[in-house]
C-alpha cells in the first residue's frame, strides 16, 4: 500500500523532496502545486508527476507543504479542512500559538500532522540514540551544538526571508530536534542575542537588512537535568567547533552536521586515547534523504504505528525557540510551556 501525496511549493528544497519520494514505495507523488503555474509545470515534468493543480483542487491523502514559512499555516489549514493529512517544512509555523492551533484543527478533522526536520531519522542520529540507549557513554551529562556560518547570502539568490527568521528559527530546528530526540525535552532556557551586522550584501552586490538577531547563544536544561549549550550564527567567518557533541560519564559522542542525513559518529570512551566510529544504524525506511519525514508519516497512515517526525515534536522545538528569545530579551530563565505534556505526545517508538 502506498499513500497518494502532493507537494505544494515547487522551489529549491522541493527538488530534494521529490527525489526521495519518487524513490520510495511508501508514497505515490501524484500532484504538485505552486503559486507560479509555470514553475509547477516544469517541476512536474522534471519529476514525472501526473497532475498540476491549485491548492483548492488537491485530492490526495497527504499534502507536503514546502511554501515559504509565512504560508505554512494557511496552506496546511486548507488541506486539513479538506480532510488531508499534512507534512510541513520547518518551522511548523511562525509562532507556537499558530502551531498549536494548527494541531488542534488537525485533531478536530481527524487527520495527522508531521513536520520537518527529518534528519534525526537518518543513520547518524539514530546510531547516537542507540549508543545512548545502551549506555555506551554512561549517563548523559551535557551536550553542545553549533551552527556557525557567515550567512546564506553567499549562495542564496533570495536570502531576505531567511533573515526575517534568523539563524535560530531557520537552522536551529535541525540541532534542537536532534538534541531533544537524543536527550529528552527541554524544560528551561536562558539566552543572549546580537545583531552586529544587520546590513547584508548578496552575491549580486545588492544589500538588504536583517530583521532578526543574527547571533544567538542559549543555555538549555532537559527534563533529566542535562545541560545543553546551543549557538546559531550568521556572523562567524570560520570555526573548528563541532556541530554536535554529547558528553556522558563514560565517554563522548561527536555527530556530523544534523542538517544532513549522512556522516559518521565518533566515539571516545573513558581511558581511551583514540576515537572509534559507530556502525551506521539500519534505517527503517527504503530511502534516506530529505523527505524521510514524509515517509515516516506515510507509514503511520498505512497503520505502521506512531511516527517520530510529528507536529507535537515540531511544536516543542518552536516553544523552545520562543523561550530562548524571551529569555534573551528579559535576561531571565524561561520555562518552556507544557514541555512535559508536549513531550509525552511527541514521543515516538522506543529506541
Amino acid at each position: 500500500m502506498s499513500i497518494r501525496c502532493a507537494i505544494v511549493g515547487c522551489g529549491l528544497v522541493a527538488e530534494e523532496y521529490a527525489r526521495t519520494l519518487k524513490a520510495s514505495s511508501l508514497v505515490d507523488l501524484v500532484s504538485c502545486s505552486d503559486i507560479e503555474a509555470e514553475r509547477a509545470q516544469a517541476f512536474a515534468a522534471r519529476h514525472a508527476i501526473g497532475e498540476v493543480a491549485s491548492v483548492d483542487e488537491l485530492d490526495t491523502e497527504l499534502v507536503v507543504v514546502l511554501t515559504p514559512p509565512a504560508l505554512h499555516v494557511e496552506v496546511a489549514s486548507a488541506a486539513i479542512r479538506a480532510g488531508m493529512s499534512v507534512y510541513i517544512e520547518k518551522p511548523l509555523a511562525l509562532s507556537s500559538s499558530d502551531a498549536a492551533s494548527l494541531l488542534a484543527l488537525a485533531a478536530d478533522h481527524g487527520v495527522l500532522v508531521g513536520a520537518a526536520p527529518d534528519t534525526f531519522l537518518a543513520p547518524p542520529v539514530q546510531s547516537a540514540a542507540q549508543a545512548l540507549a545502551t549506555g555506551l557513554i554512561g549517563e548523559p551529562v551535557a551536550a553542545t551544538a553549533a551552527l556557525l556560518s557567515p550567512g546564506p547570502e553567499r549562495w542564496h539568490p533570495h536570502p531576505e526571508p531567511i533573515y526575517d527568521l534568523g539563524p535560530l528559527l531557520d537552522m536551529g530546528p535541525y540541532y534542537l530536534t536532534a538534541l531533544i530526540h537524543l536527550l529528552n525535552p527541554i524544560t528551561s532556557v536562558r539566552g543572549a542575542t546580537t545583531a552586529i551586522r544587520p546590513l547584508r550584501t548578496k552575491a549580486s552586490g545588492d544589500t538588504f537588512t536583517a530583521t532578526a538577531p543574527t547571533h544567538v547563544d542559549a543555555l538549555l536544561q532537559t527534563a533529566d537535568g542535562v545541560s545543553v549549550t546551543v549557538t546559531t550564527s550568521f556572523d562567524v567567518q570560520g570555526t573548528t567547533r563541532p556541530h554536535l557533541e554529547v558528553y556522558g560519564t563514560e565517554g563522548t559522542l561527536v555527530l556530523p552536521d544534523p542538517n544532513f542525513h549522512h556522516g559518521v559518529v565518533r566515539l571516545r570512551r573513558r581511558g581511551e586515547v583514540t576515537w572509534d566510529f559507530l556502525a551506521p544504524a539500519l534505517s527503517r525506511f527504503d530511502v534516506i534523504g530529505r523527505g524521510m519525514g514524509v515517509l515516516d508519516l506515510a507509514g503511520t497512515l498505512c497503520g505502521g504505528g506512531r511516527g517520530q517526525a510529528t507536529g507535537d515534536l515540531a511544536l516543542h522545538v518552536l516553544q523552545v525557540i520562543e523561550a530562548i528569545g524571551w529569555a534573551a530579551a528579559t535576561g531571565t530563565c524561561q520555562a518552556v510551556p507544557n514541555a512535559a505534556v508536549t513531550a509525552a505526545r511527541a514521543k515516538g517508538p522506543a529506541r
